[in-house]
């Protein structure tokens, strides 16, 4: 890459790029920068034959805990068309990986919260550790997980698949698994050698052109494109509720809502 990205990191050995998440300071968190780099990132190894496997990760002990809080201060004074671009940004993001012509892992070590919860998912296979957590806490600021649902309605239940978005619990790796959220749970000594022995398994005995036209056989069955694109007409509009904008500032300044007393 011609410009060093500051948010993450990549490595790239044995036909994968592992794009690493590396804000452990923030926790991760996304911002419109963070985004941007994955992105390109993502569009760099795209045509490349080299490469057949993208991997997410993360160094510290969270994986992303969603949107930075200098971020989220920034969008609640954004205008409709700003808020629109901004949801744009994320819902491409989320296009690129579910589309992408290669098999991308996400590997979850601690928190995948909001749009960390949202990349993981949307990744072809998640491993994640027996510490790990996940979850879409946004009905707790007055916000909606609008983008994440289009494609989470087709992975999980509908039962589980409200209950998680309606109450904004956070659940525990073995819950995720059991509800079809996430693929796989290890302890954080075998991870490692788990994901390692799936690549392996996985490059030599599956074509990475088939894998491309699947892909996009089931982004079209699912019916994503629509979907997608009004998902973040939903999420632009939401910020400029009253609630959301009660919300964030509450979150901003670490005090708890009692949404009750609306």
């Amino acid at each position: 890459m011609k410009d060093i990205p500051q948010y993450i990191k990549v490595k790239v050995e044995n036909h994968v790029a592992n794009i690493i998440f590396n804000r452990p300071k923030k926790r991760n968190a996304l911002n419109s920068q963070m985004i941007d780099e994955i992105q390109k990132t993502l569009n760099i190894y795209k045509k490349n034959n080299k490469i057949k496997i993208i991997l997410f990760s993360s160094e510290s002990n969270v994986f992303c805990a969603g949107a930075d809080i200098k971020y989220l201060q920034k969008i609640k004074d954004f205008s409709v068309e700003e808020n629109l671009k901004d949801s744009k940004k994320l819902m491409k993001l989320f296009k690129t990986i579910l589309l992408y012509p290669k098999l991308i892992i996400s590997k979850i070590n601690g928190a995948a919260i909001a749009g960390g919860c949202g990349i993981a998912t949307a990744c072809d296979i998640t491993f994640a550790t027996n510490n790990s957590s996940f979850g879409y806490p946004e009905v707790r600021i007055g916000f909606i997980p609008a983008l994440v649902s289009t494609f989470l309605t087709h992975k999980i239940n509908g039962s589980k698949l409200r209950e998680l978005l309606l109450t904004g619990n956070i659940i525990d790796a073995k819950t995720a698994q059991d509800i079809g959220l996430i693929n796989y749970v290890y302890k954080s000594s075998e991870i490692d050698g788990k994901v390692n022995d799936f690549i392996k398994e996985i490059s030599q005995n599956t074509s990475t052109e088939s894998i491309a036209e699947t892909k996009k056989m089931i982004y079209l069955w699912l019916g994503l494109e629509k979907k997608l694109k009004k998902s973040a007409v939903l999420n632009a509009e939401s910020r400029k509720t009253k609630n959301f904008k009660k919300g964030i500032s509450g979150f901003l300044n670490k005090t708890k809502i009692d949404w009750s007393k609306q």
